[in-house]
């Protein structure tokens, strides 16, 4: 089925600040993202709400329900989503291959008011209870039952926090407990309460006391970590990723200009990505995630073999079989699908903030 001809949720108004003179009231953060299943049948509802708030995940079906209650309301915070929700309990799994697909990596700071969640990772079964924050990440597969459920999230993008990534994915699927996990749940509890009525001026200094809050929350005391080599590790992994980023449509990225790049030996950068296939294999990869971004954008004009170029891709036919490889279609799939708007193809179009068709394309939005 075609998610374009799916029911669409309604997207009702933000509700009106409570006292607020006309002047500031035209200045209010406004919503970025508001949908709710209330006006939609109830047998398409769980059919409407996956099609809008499902950023790359595989929703079962509820058994022995008829509708599905959903309400998810979101503020776009400079580089930060904040997510406001409620829903009926359900399960959903994200794996390897959307993971490859989307090119999501942010990290999801979930706090539940009401209703448990179940995980399921390569670690194991994780139980987190109301009241816990804790720390999800798109670039993983993971298996998640929710109950009937009521919660907040942060979305923090990865190159949010670069040279934090190894101590924050070091604390996925775990509960954040002590006193900075209360501190931080309180400030999530805190920024509900506000953002309705924070004003677009303020925007700016918010965004930098929620950075410093997950940087002084997530880091552990005095900043050393409990092992310090796979830190190290990590860290070194991060800034070669942050290197391929910036030189990826150079012609002359090799193993070799990285190792001088970031000062490493070639048997050390080897190691690094033995467990991600090899650094050659990331490097296209990563071409290829860019060169999927830019045929899934309606307003990109370029020629299919003129994008592949631009990214290292010098044989159309080569391209052609590694795209359809990584992401089971052709380049001309996501091409056509993109200027027909067909959503069966997840695509990655680059969106306004005030204007947000799904909350998958705000999150792609924050990269």
């Amino acid at each position: 089925m075609q998610t374009a001809t799916l029911p669409r949720l309604l997207h009702a108004p933000p509700a009106p600040a409570s006292v607020v003179d006309p002047v500031s009231r035209e200045t209010l953060l406004k919503p970025a993202h508001i949908a709710s299943t209330a006006g939609v049948p109830p047998s398409e509802q769980f059919v409407a709400w996956q099609a809008q708030c499902g950023p790359g995940v595989q929703m079962e079906e509820p058994l022995g329900t008829f509708g599905f209650r959903g309400r998810c309301t979101t503020w776009k915070l400079g580089p930060f989503a904040f997510l406001r929700a409620s829903a009926d309990g359900l399960r959903y799994r994200r794996d390897r291959a959307q993971v490859r697909r989307d090119a999501l990596d942010h990290w999801i700071i979930r706090l539940s008011h009401r209703g448990g969640l179940e995980l399921r990772t390569q670690s194991g079964l994780v139980l987190v209870r109301p009241g816990q924050p804790v720390i999800l990440s798109l670039a993983n597969s993971c298996e998640v039952v929710r109950s009937e459920s009521e919660w907040i999230s942060l979305v923090v993008p990865r190159d949010a926090f670069p040279n934090l990534a190894p101590i924050i994915d070091r604390r996925l699927y775990a509960p954040l407990g002590g006193s900075l996990g209360s501190l931080l749940a309180s400030y999530m509890r805190t920024l509900e309460m506000q953002l309705p009525e924070t004003s677009e001026c303020e925007l700016p200094r918010l965004v930098e006391a929620t950075r410093a809050m997950i940087a002084a929350c997530i880091v552990p005391v005095h900043g050393q970590p409990d092992d310090p080599m796979p830190m190290l590790e990590h860290a070194r992994l991060e800034r070669v990723r942050l290197a391929i980023r910036q030189k990826l449509r150079s012609p002359t990225l090799t193993p070799r200009r990285l190792c001088r790049m970031v000062g490493m030996s070639r048997s050390q950068l080897y190691r690094l990505f033995e467990p991600l296939g090899g650094v050659a294999r990331y490097i296209q990869s990563e071409r290829l995630r860019e060169a999927y971004r830019a045929l899934a954008n309606p307003d990109n004009l370029r020629g299919i073999y003129e994008v592949a170029q631009d990214l290292g891709f010098f044989d159309a036919s080569a391209f052609s079989r590694t795209f359809r490889r990584e992401f089971g279609c052709a380049p001309s799939d996501v091409r056509m699908a993109a200027r027909s708007g067909d959503r069966t193809i997840a695509l990655r179009r680059p969106i306004s903030a005030a204007a947000c068709p799904t909350l998958t394309e705000l999150l792609r939005s924050l990269q």
